[in-house]
């Protein structure tokens, strides 16, 4: 099967094939008397196969993408293309046959604008010291499970007004019974003193913890659910809403007003507070 890809790969290179955008398919078929390849100019298709184990089947998948160049001109989007092959004679010389569809997206081929995408929350590089970022930045793992605390994260940039932080609880034990914290904080992850918890932070903090809200430092009021009994899959988002307004919600569901007229601009600040392992930004 390898060879097969092999081959598949070297056909693309080899032979002058002609593309059709939006789920044009049509057979490439080599001239009478013309064997020899062709180098193309203008527009460059560069073909990537992906070879992958799903650890859950067991299972190999392979896939295909592809990048538009154009020529004197800066890199196209990403394409997606289906791809066959076969064998046909010319003037007594086997040579590949290969059949494409391409059908090309805008910005990064998945559907999202490339400036879009960069404005994604995913957590920034400044963090406790008890913490490991994966997934290209939306996950947070801790790393030594006996320390409790350092395992704070923050978002790369401010929020911007009624836009929600969640993160989804991805992993937790049952040990402490203390689980997440999650709130908003007026300094930058750049230079704030990052605390072992960071809502004992003096000013510009506002965090929800167990079953209460605290801001600089101080318990305020109680509020929501008891964060320690969430679980697994479980989310828990904040927003800062125009008015200055402080919201949090469990698993989409607005808990009402918690802290009012809270200037801006606010960071968003996840904890992997004792018994949670690991967390994830959810878009």
């Amino acid at each position: 099967m390898i060879g097969r890809m092999s081959a598949l790969v070297l056909a693309l290179l080899l032979v002058s094939a002609s593309v059709f955008r939006c789920g044009a398919d049509q057979a490439v078929k080599p001239k009478s008397g013309v064997c020899s390849d062709t180098e193309g100019t203008g527009n460059v298709f560069t073909l990537s196969v992906s070879r992958k184990l799903n650890h859950s089947s067991g299972e190999w998948s392979r896939t295909f993408s592809a990048r538009k160049v154009h020529a004197g001109k800066s890199t196209g989007g990403i394409l997606e293309l289906e791809a066959s092959q076969g064998n046909v004679e010319c003037d007594g010389k086997g040579i590949m046959h290969v059949r494409v569809v391409v059908k090309e997206s805008l910005g990064n081929g998945s559907g999202t604008m490339k400036s879009e995408k960069d404005d994604l929350l995913v957590f920034h590089p400044r963090h406790g010291k008890n913490v490991v970022l994966l997934n290209g930045g939306r996950s947070a793992q801790k790393l030594d499970l006996d320390d409790t605390l350092n395992s704070v994260v923050f978002t790369h940039r401010p929020l911007k007004n009624n836009e929600l932080f969640e993160v989804r609880l991805d992993k937790r034990i049952i040990k402490n019974n203390h689980c997440f914290a999650l709130g908003v904080m007026t300094h930058s992850p750049d230079t704030v003193q990052i605390l072992p918890a960071m809502f004992k932070m003096m000013n510009g903090t506002w965090m929800y913890h167990n079953n209460a809200l605290y801001g600089n430092s101080k318990e305020l009021s109680k509020y929501g659910q008891d964060l320690n009994k969430i679980q697994a899959r479980d989310r828990l988002g904040v927003m800062r809403r125009e008015d200055g307004s402080i919201h949090f919600f469990m698993n989409g569901v607005d808990l009402g007003r918690a802290v009012a007229n809270v200037p801006e601009p606010v960071y968003g600040i996840f904890e992997l507070w004792y018994d949670a392992i690991k967390g994830t930004i959810v878009y």
